[in-house]
């Protein structure tokens, strides 16, 4: 009979350092899903290089919590803080951080780093910490037949699919395409069907049916006013794309994408092999209110993000779909919330929502453990009005 045993490491009132998920499934199979709290480095000075350096050593002691190591990891989240409005600014942060990225980790583990990557400008906001230049949060698992890398990873009975973030560049002959000029509905058509339905098809896997989640950054910084016509433009293409098998999911504005000429963003998780894909059947902001995966025995949901102005009334409601998805709820098996603080600015005034958003995000787990977290300030999330919004994973035995 399988298991799920959920372990949370470090708890505090809003979020545990690391989120431990140890399941037996129906086969004997044991895995270990590691997910350690987005993490920063400011305990060293506001410079790129140190700020890294301190990060990764902070999720190599996260990772050590549960006895994971660097070639366990698969998944990796950068979020940068915007350095200014232009592009100049921006490129130069990126490129700084890209020159010390795989190097920092290999000089500081023993070698590299084998997950995709997700990166982008989220606002010049940043984060809780505001000396933060960038937050991380990485993923990992092991266990026997398990193995990581080439975007994907392999448990034998199945494959959980986790490309790297594609915007539209791509090489034509010798030249690189950074952009396809100003119509934004054909450059989000062009992600999801030469990034990424392409290589699926040629891989054997139906990108459109077998997507189970999908985060859609939409860039913003080089025309503010435009912002919800971009969103609403995105957001009519993912509809008409995947239809009725909508994923899960969550759309938000960012600065901008690493691609910095493109304003598109998407990254799908996609799943093969022996799993069974099962969907609310219901749709908020495009996006299937849930998703659910079932294998061996085990069973997952993925909430899309539920926005609102309340972070108690939001975590009540992500709690509601985890049940309705056959878990126990959010307090019982929740694994990470990926938590959204709307800013109109980076000023203090523009960050004085934290305080508040945090305050009714833990009156929600009061005598409950929380799972782990990352927190961002963004211009906005799923559907005007709401000031703040939370996506969850949540893990359960059958």
């Amino acid at each position: 009979m399988a298991q799920a045993h959920i372990i949370r490491h470090s708890p505090g009132a809003v979020f545990s350092q690391v989120t431990e998920v140890i399941t037996v499934g129906d086969s004997g199979q044991v895995v270990r899903l590691i997910e350690p709290s987005g993490n920063v480095g400011t305990q060293f000075p506001a410079d790129v290089g140190s700020q890294w350096f301190g990060t990764v050593m902070n999720l190599h002691a996260s990772l050590a919590l549960a006895q994971a190591h660097w070639s366990d990891v698969y998944g990796t989240d950068v979020l940068w803080t915007t350095p200014g409005p232009d592009r100049e600014s921006c490129d130069e942060r990126k490129n700084a951080f890209n020159a010390v990225y795989g190097p920092m980790i290999q000089a500081v583990t023993g070698g590299p780093l084998r997950s995709n990557r997700m990166a982008r400008f989220t606002h010049p906001a940043g984060f809780p910490d505001p000396k933060a230049l960038f937050e991380v949060q990485i993923k990992a698992a092991k266990g026997a037949g398990v193995s990581v890398g080439g975007g994907k990873i392999e448990y034998g009975q199945w494959t959980d699919h986790r490309p790297s973030g594609a915007s539209v560049m791509h090489r034509k002959g010798d030249r690189t395409i950074t952009t396809l000029g100003p119509d934004l509905a054909a450059e989000m058509l062009f992600v999801l069907q030469e990034q990424y339905a392409r290589p699926f098809a040629e891989a054997g896997v139906d990108f459109r049916k077998q997507t189970v989640w999908m985060e859609i950054l939409v860039a913003v910084d080089d025309a503010p006013e435009k912002t919800w016509d971009r969103v609403e433009t995105v957001r009519r293409v993912f509809v008409e794309y995947f239809g009725d098998d909508r994923p899960a999911g969550l759309i938000y504005p960012v600065s901008r994408i690493p691609n910095l000429d493109g304003i598109v963003e998407p990254q799908p998780r996609v799943v093969s092999g022996q799993v069974e894909i099962v969907r609310s059947g219901r749709y908020e902001a495009g996006f299937s209110t849930w998703t659910a995966l079932r294998h061996d025995g085990i069973g997952e949901v993925m909430v899309s993000a539920v926005g609102g102005t309340e972070a108690q009334a939001v975590l009540a409601e992500v709690d509601a779909r985890v049940r309705q998805a056959g878990g126990h709820g959010l307090r019982a098996d929740g694994v990470f919330n990926n938590a959204y603080v709307v800013a109109q600015d980076g000023s203090p005034a523009g960050r004085a929502g934290l305080a508040g958003f945090n305050s009714s995000y833990a009156g929600f787990y009061a005598g409950a453990q929380p799972c782990s977290r990352t927190a961002q300030f963004v211009g906005g999330i799923q559907e005007r009005g709401h000031t703040c919004a939370v996506s969850n994973r949540s893990i359960f035995a059958l």
